[in-house]
């Protein structure tokens, strides 16, 4: 008898990396810094030649790659798209949230200097604010489902960036390791900077890495509050990544070349200044996707141009809306055209 297997069907295994035994106050051993993942792998054969590792942005999980917030929405989320094409995927929770939880010496309720959480003004200002997607599946708005399920899945982020990206590193370099064979990682926002530092410390490990509007821009950092104030010192990453020849990154302005884009800060090349160069990122390839409604479409040129600048041979940036794909914003794996962003990135990825 004939059985229809669903073009997603997979198995799951679950496992963590990065754990570190410390001990608390009163002497007892616990794990800090542990990293959940689970490993997909699509029943149909053959797989792809590279798995796929997803990271997720700022003050979330997985879940964003695993679940759509609209089930009047046809289209599935990323994760199945990628299992139906044939990719093994690796979803993780990174450190201090989610499934990967925090110790008390990194996070704690009666301290909120450690963490910021992110309200629902907050979170609405983001899609409302000019330029707004007009691809999000519902009013932009409190009770509605698709709001609320972004709202319910949104966990405190570790203000100590630093910090974070440096034991996101050390996680994600341990899973490169359990792979053992080079991947692509798929990146959102802030977790494309422990992306860029998993590429550093394992640069054979990396094959390339998708930048899905990639936290920034360099040396300065734009968030729902605007501009920060402080410099991200080494350019695109708080955590230190290893530059030639080693040393203080300088920076310039470097003025917009489209009309309405933002200028930003690049390597200061003036008057024979060295431009110091990533190393362990220049045989990677790298695909910038940025939404058309999104603030990240007035700045992330000046990452991609970092990138070139710091010596990544291939830098690939693709502006969703000059490419027909409308009205995206910074959530453009939860927004309804979801599939066609997915797609673009498949086509490059089958040609690397």
């Amino acid at each position: 008898m004939a059985t229809n297997i669903p073009p997603d069907a997979h198995t799951r295994e679950v496992f963590y990396v990065g754990t570190e035994y410390t001990s608390d106050a009163s002497g007892s051993e616990t794990i800090c810094g542990q990293i959940c993942v689970e490993r997909l792998v699509p029943v149909a054969k053959p797989l792809t030649k590279y798995p796929i590792v997803l990271i997720p942005g700022s003050g979330r999980t997985s879940i964003d790659f695993l679940t759509t917030p609209s089930p009047n929405v046809p289209s599935p989320s990323w994760s199945s798209s990628l299992l139906a094409s044939g990719h093994e995927l690796y979803l993780m929770d990174p450190p201090f949230r989610g499934r990967s939880p925090w110790h008390p010496s990194h996070l704690s309720s009666g301290n909120s200097t450690h963490y910021q959480t992110f309200g629902a003004a907050s979170l609405k200002a983001a899609w409302t604010s000019s330029p707004a997607s007009t691809q999000w599946p519902s009013p932009i708005e409190t009770g509605s489902p698709e709001f609320d399920h972004v709202m319910a899945s949104t966990f405190p982020q570790l203000t100590d960036l630093a910090l974070e990206q440096t034991v996101s590193q050390k996680g994600v370099a341990e899973l490169l390791d359990k792979i053992g064979k080079p991947v692509i990682l798929l990146a959102h926002s802030m977790g494309c900077k422990t992306a860029w530092l998993a590429a550093d410390a394992r640069p054979d490990l990396v094959k390339a890495i998708v930048a899905v509007e990639p936290a920034g821009p360099p040396f300065q950092g734009r968030g729902m509050g605007g501009l920060r104030k402080e410099i991200t010192p080494f350019g695109i990453t708080e955590a230190r990544i290893s530059f030639e020849p080693p040393g203080e990154l300088g920076y310039k302005e470097e003025k917009a070349k489209k009309e309405g884009d933002y200028d930003v800060l690049l390597q200061d090349d003036s008057d024979g200044k060295t431009v110091r160069k990533l190393k362990n990122l220049e045989g990677t390839k790298v695909l910038v996707v940025t939404g058309g409604k999104s603030v990240h479409a007035k700045y992330d040129w000046g990452t991609a141009e970092f990138l070139r600048q710091a010596g990544v041979r291939e830098v690939k940036h693709v502006l969703l809306g000059e490419a027909g794909i409308e009205g995206n914003g910074h959530m453009m794996m939860l927004e309804k055209n979801r599939g066609e962003i997915i797609e673009v990135v498949e086509g490059w990825v089958k040609g690397i």
